[in-house]
This record gives C-alpha cells, structure tokens and sequence, in this order.
C-alpha cells in the first residue's frame, strides 16, 4: 500500500488519511495476504483510510470483514463486493487483546454464532503468530500450534504464507453494536 503524501490529519485519537488510495487485491495470494496485514493494521492503529477496491481478495470476505473496508470499487464486480464489505463492517468485531500471561479474543463476525477465547497455555506463540509472515517465521513450538489456530479462525495459511486475522484492539471505545 503506498503511502500518501503527508495528507493526515489527527482526528480524535486516531489518523486521518485524506488522500484515497487504491489497493490493487487479486493479484497474488502474497499480494493479497500483505494488504489485508495492512488493512489489519491500520485497523489496530484507528487509522482512517480512504481507499478503493482496485480488485478482489483471492479470500472469502468473512476472512478480512472486521478490517476497514473500501469507499467504492473500480469497476462494478469490485463495487459490489466494496459495498458488501460496507454493509457488514463493525469496528470491534473480531479483535484481540492482549493481557499479562493471556490473550482474549473476540469474534462477532456477520455468519456464525459469536465467539470469545481466551489464550493462556501458549499465547506467547499466538502473539507470534500476529507477527510472521511465513510458516518459517514461527518457531518449532508455535507451528505445532498453528494447525490449532488455524481451526479456530484465529490464521489463514497459504502454503507458507500466513495471515492472523484479529486485529490487536489499541483504541477505545469499542461501539455498542461490537458487544
């Protein structure tokens, strides 16, 4: 995702990028999993992006629905799927947070029942898992985890790419409708 010039602004505790920028999803599954990082943690920071769907993510929309969704897309396939992505957006719908020892996680995704984890016996590996990029970024002790997170939700992996899904919550107040 390029970065705008210096159009941002503070606004109320978080930024505001003024400048749209287009992110071409559907190139490459790489491609895709570094955008959704980005949008990942974008949403973490509360930055306010303005950005078009120049494409379609090679996932399924629930996989990145609680990150920041696009203004509009760049031809009608692509607003069709931006305004989906609109329509089921909730700022704190699938989060984590971290605490001394463990880690909470909360899932109120559109399409399945709501879900809350709390990680205590190995969340130093899910935390691990938040940062790496590839399978080989893991150590031998996380990646036997990773099957585990995997089928909770809490990952996506693509041969040896990898995508924690949750978004690190770092600003308050979560809304009403994300409880």
């Amino acid at each position: 995702m390029d970065q705008p010039r210096d159009d941002r602004s503070a606004d109320q505790g978080g930024v505001t990028v003024t400048e749209e920028i287009t992110l071409p999803f559907g190139r490459s599954a790489a491609e895709d999993f570094d955008l959704l990082r980005r949008l990942r943690d974008a949403t973490s920071d509360a930055v306010r992006l303005r950005w078009i769907l120049g494409g379609l993510p090679s996932l399924p929309l629930r996989s990145y629905v609680h990150l920041v969704p696009p203004l509009r897309g760049v031809d009608e396939a692509t607003a069709e799927h931006a305004r989906g992505w609109q329509a089921d957006y909730r700022y704190g719908s699938y989060f984590y947070r971290e605490g001394p020892g463990f880690v909470t996680v909360k899932d109120v995704r559109p399409g399945e029942e709501p879900r809350r984890l709390t990680i205590d016996e190995g969340s130093e590996h899910f935390l691990a898992m938040t940062t790496a990029t590839t399978v080989a970024d893991l150590d031998p002790e996380a990646t036997e985890l990773l099957e585990v997170a995997e089928e909770a939700e809490l990952v996506i992996r693509q041969g040896d790419l990898l995508l924690t899904l949750p978004y690190r919550l770092r600003h308050w107040p979560v809304p009403y409708v994300a409880i």
